[in-house]
């Protein structure tokens, strides 16, 4: 791994690199506005109904130091839940890092698994401390990946969606994948429904890989297959426990799926 600037550039042991930009911190401001809106405003929903509800059952129209307890705990709950959720559901992206351009991986350039986005959400709360994310953006300053705490904590680090990707992609032919025939349509419409959650480093990787994969050792080739689907797997809650078991005929599909969108 060699660290450039505001640039990161990531080895496999197979020697296939993917580069990344490293967020600044102003597009991470912006996406945390947007995100913060969002949080208030269902945190403000939430009070309302049950302030709503309070006056309903009771007939006391102010809200009880009991009930503000539980709109506040809920609150928080709602305000880790919602992160883990979106960066789970869209590949490490909230609305707000979406609406930026932005990311949240691993240091080692793999998509965060639900322990690490759990992780760098529940710090969160430290990262506000004492006020208004001072120790979180003191972190952003002194780590060399633009990290805050709970970034350090979990192993991860935010990162620009690269905007020459789609050029680079559209410009390759498609891969000429020959699929196994128990491959049928339905599994094709399935993979192509959870595309969107696949990033564009991801789908160059995939794409090296499959590319140059018989120029590798094949413990190389084996292990980096499994890794590559391990990763993107749970992208696809469509599939059936034991479909696409195989990691090089998930990848194959994967891409061919990729291709075929395009077409």
């Amino acid at each position: 791994m060699v660290d450039d600037g505001e640039r990161i550039n990531l080895h496999v042991p197979e020697q296939i690199e993917v580069s990344y930009e490293l967020a600044g911190l102003g597009s991470r401001f912006l996406a945390t506005l947007v995100d913060t809106f969002i949080v208030v405003v269902g945190v403000t929903l939430l009070a309302f109904v049950a302030l709503m509800l309070r006056a309903w059952l009771t007939g006391a129209g102010e809200m009880s130091l009991v009930t503000a307890i539980i709109v506040l705990s809920a609150g928080l709950l709602l305000y880790i839940g919602f992160y883990v959720v979106a960066e789970m559901t869209t590949g490490g992206q909230s609305p707000g890092k979406r609406a930026t351009g932005l990311r949240v991986v691993s240091v080692d350039g793999a998509p965060i698994s639900a322990e690490q986005s759990a992780v760098r959400n529940i710090l969160r709360i430290a990262d506000l401390l004492p006020t208004m994310y001072a120790a979180g953006l003191v972190s952003m300053l002194v780590t060399a990946r633009n990290q805050r705490l709970g970034d350090l904590a979990a192993g991860t680090m935010v990162v620009k969606e690269r905007e020459q990707s789609l050029a680079e992609i559209r410009d390759e032919p498609p891969l000429a994948v020959e699929l196994p025939p128990e491959i049928s349509a339905d599994v094709l419409r399935v993979v192509r429904g959870g595309l969107r959650a696949v990033t564009r480093d991801e789908e160059i990787t995939i794409r090296r890989f499959l590319d140059r994969r018989f120029e590798l050792a094949p413990e190389a080739r084996h292990r980096l297959a499994a890794r590559l689907a391990d990763a993107l797997r749970g992208r696809f809650p469509g599939l059936q426990p034991g479909q696409l078991s195989r990691p090089e005929t998930f990848l194959e599909v994967v891409m061919r799926a990729i291709d075929e969108s395009r077409a």
